[in-house]
């Protein structure tokens, strides 16, 4: 069973030493997605933290909550760090300050779920050679380890559905433990994760 404290230490035990180098940052990659001119994403690289991830703000990643979609394979590869670690909630006091300031929003919550998810359409679904080509090779710097660690991500998410299914609300509603391999997104995140091991073949 995953626990959340073990994949918070081996997500930043992966990547720690991950530098961007000349990948495509944070507010570079928001500026792709406003289709900005690239002189004027140059621009915003300036803003862009190139060293350690740890240190980009929650606040930024807010601000730039469509950049996952752009960047290239050292921009995923450098960023994605921090994506999984706010999905796992361990900035949740300092995320909850910034709303209560009315800072940051809610509906602004980058969703790293849905981005690991659309992998199992894209290798599924997709008939576009080249397409497919591409989307896997934005994780071609990735190492086992640090897949691994992706995998390991979906799978703590499945054992928050399975326990949410164990509690008194769900049975409440009617739903038996059992139930929980009849939900759609447990399905999708078990047809993820055998999508994303066969892929890469991950260890």
């Amino acid at each position: 069973m995953v626990k959340k404290h073990e994949l918070v230490h081996k997500i930043k035990h992966a990547f720690k030493n991950v530098k961007l180098e000349d990948g495509i940052g944070l507010w570079e990659a928001q500026g792709h997605d406003d289709r900005l001119s690239e002189t004027e994403c140059k621009k915003l690289r300036r803003k862009d933290e190139l060293l350690d991830w740890n240190t980009i703000s929650i606040k930024s990643m807010y601000e730039c909550s469509s950049s996952l979609s752009f960047f290239d394979a050292k921009g995923l590869h450098f960023h994605i760090p921090k994506y999984l670690l706010l999905a796992l909630g361990v900035y949740k006091n300092e995320e909850e300050d910034l709303i209560n300031q009315e800072i940051i929003s809610m509906s602004d919550t980058p969703d790293i779920d849905d981005f690991l998810l659309s992998f199992t359409t894209i290798c599924k679904e997709t008939t576009d050679i080249e397409y497919r080509r591409f989307h896997k090779e934005r994780f071609s710097l990735f190492t086992n380890e640090q897949l691994k660690c992706l995998v390991m991500y979906l799978e703590y998410k499945k054992i928050e559905l399975e326990d949410y299914y164990k509690t008194d609300k769900a049975k409440e509603l009617g739903l038996l433990p059992m139930s929980v391999q009849y939900d759609t997104d447990y399905i999708k995140l078990n047809e993820a994760i055998e999508c994303w091991i066969k892929e890469f073949q991950i260890r």
